[in-house]
């Protein structure tokens, strides 16, 4: 069976919906942990907090991405690259996979 954008298959419509969703599920995830660990930061001035949540509210993936990385303390290095890079290995797979079935 040929698919095309006249006629999408089951496949394209379900991760053409994980392509959509997901960014939006890991702002909703990354997000919390990064304001959490923003707010137990005792050593940061209060303007750079601010400026930091702002970046990570307004910049929806890459900015709590980019501070959990970075700059936060609170958790475990190894829990930060798994959360992260994780999520962001498997956006990376479903948008290929979006690519690939619309061929």
């Amino acid at each position: 069976m040929e698919t095309n954008y006249a006629n999408p298959s089951f496949w394209t419509y379900f991760i053409g919906s994980y392509a959509y969703y997901l960014p939006f599920v890991l702002t909703m995830v990354w997000a919390p942990l990064a304001l959490f660990g923003l707010s137990k930061q005792k050593d940061m001035t209060t303007i750079k907090q601010v400026v930091w949540s702002l970046f990570i509210l307004v910049v929806p993936v890459v900015g709590p991405a980019l501070y959990l990385l970075l700059v936060d303390t609170e958790y475990e290095k190894k829990f930060k690259q798994i959360a992260v890079g994780g999520g962001s290995a498997v956006l990376i797979l479903v948008w290929v996979l979006s690519l690939i079935s619309h061929i």
